[in-house]
């Protein structure tokens, strides 16, 4: 099969493959059982985040839409559990049932992506996205032996149900924008300055970032600034498609009219609520930042110099989700909250999920790269020094999270 760098069209490719994935599929039951059990167990935890959301799905009335819209902020794993809880489910199984969905799904997605990026076997694929799904910060015995708690952060999270959710909408939501670019790249070269996208594309795009915003605002805080970005770059390259550029602003303007609907909620100037933002950087906050994304990506950025090669950037992917690293970042680093929610690392989140995001791309990459190069026969020791050293960074990230697990198992800590 030839590689594209469009993500969809390489989909679609792979999606002509008839034969049945039984690997694929006991991945899923796995991941499916195994997210079940945890999120059951986590259920018991009162005060936790889990429970706390799984209480307001609990409390949806269908027949009082007042209800509902009063969680307009981000209802959509509420929803989910609150129809799974009104078909007869035990809340408590019915909250532990849409987050093991979502986490399987994630699965099912990073599968499909690793195939996209490394061209390399669907089994190989299957067992890294598997891996992917536990994947934490490595755990550095003397600083942070719980893993989570001083970090403040994880490409995954067991914790959180709303950010299952936001992990799915994400790893939607960025490959089509890459798909959005590469569509217009190929009509560009026939089109010329009429080149501009089929309105059914626009819709989908608008469609997904709604999505992901009624998932949970945290991973747009990152997006929409990136893209806005990454698409000013190339209206400058491209002054004469304004057409084409219009189509992308049209599709974020219901995303960014929600996203300031959803931060009006957030700190109370719609509904009361006793939590506020504050805005400032200090060296502590630029450091902390700095270093959690170290911890939670140290294989992809490892990942990143033993792959590079000349026209690297022309994944679109890529600088994507560099930018929304790079803005995750000083959302870090600027912003932190108020009142009731001081010290909840809500602003964290955006830097969670960029991570995980190079982590897809990277693993891939890493996948790709790393069998061109057994391939080449080399016997270069500095590539050899490179790709061993990536490949012990990414078992130390999966036994931590594998150490991870069984700490919060142990202790009866639900984070």
């Amino acid at each position: 099969m030839s590689q594209s760098l469009d993500p969809v069209i390489s989909a679609r490719q792979l999606a002509k493959e008839k034969t049945f994935d039984w690997p694929l599929l006991l991945a899923s039951l796995i991941i499916m059982g195994f997210s079940l059990f945890i999120y059951h167990w986590e259920a018991q935890f009162e005060f936790t985040d889990l429970w706390v959301h799984a209480r307001i799905a609990g409390e949806f009335d269908f027949s009082d839409l007042h209800s509902i819209t009063s969680r307009v902020a981000y209802p959509m794993w509420h929803l989910c559990t609150a129809v799974v809880n009104k078909l007869g489910v035990p809340l408590v199984w019915a909250s532990a049932l849409v987050c093991a969905l979502a986490k399987t799904a994630g699965m099912f997605l990073v599968r499909k992506l690793l195939q996209v990026i490394s061209g390399v076997s669907r089994n190989a694929c299957t067992v890294a996205a598997f891996l992917l799904m536990f994947v934490t910060g490595i755990c550095l015995p003397w600083f942070n032996p719980t893993v989570y708690g001083k970090v403040g952060g994880s490409p995954t999270v067991w914790h959180n149900p709303t950010q299952l959710m936001v992990v799915v909408s994400m790893l939607l939501c960025v490959p089509f924008i890459a798909h959005c670019w590469y569509e217009f790249e190929r009509r560009l070269a026939t089109d010329g300055e009429k080149a501009r996208l089929p309105w059914t594309k626009v819709i989908v795009l608008a469609l997904l970032l709604m999505f992901s915003l009624a998932c949970k605002p945290t991973f747009m805080q990152a997006l929409i600034p990136a893209c806005g970005v990454f698409f000013l770059v190339q209206w400058i390259r491209h002054p004469k498609n304004s057409r084409y550029f219009f189509q992308i602003i049209l599709a974020f303007v219901p995303a960014v009219a929600y996203f300031l609907l959803q931060y009006l909620y957030y700190t109370g100037v719609v509904v009361p609520y006793t939590s506020g933002v504050e805005f400032g950087v200090t060296l502590e906050s630029a450091w902390v930042a700095m270093r959690s994304m170290l911890i939670m990506a140290a294989f992809p950025l490892l990942a990143m110099v033993c792959c590079y090669k000349k026209g690297m950037l022309k994944d679109k992917m890529l600088v994507l989700t560099l930018l929304m690293i790079g803005f995750s970042l000083l959302e870090a680093m600027f912003f932190r909250e108020t009142g009731l929610r001081w010290g909840h690392g809500n602003f964290n989140w955006a830097s969670m999920t960029s991570a995980l995001m190079l982590w897809v791309i990277m693993t891939g990459q890493f996948m790709k790269s790393f069998g061109l190069f057994l391939k080449s026969g080399t016997r270069a020791w500095q590539r050899w020094v490179l790709y061993g050293a990536g490949i012990v960074l990414f078992v130390w990230h999966i036994g931590s999270g594998g150490y991870y697990i069984s700490y919060l198992l142990t202790s009866g800590n639900a984070f």
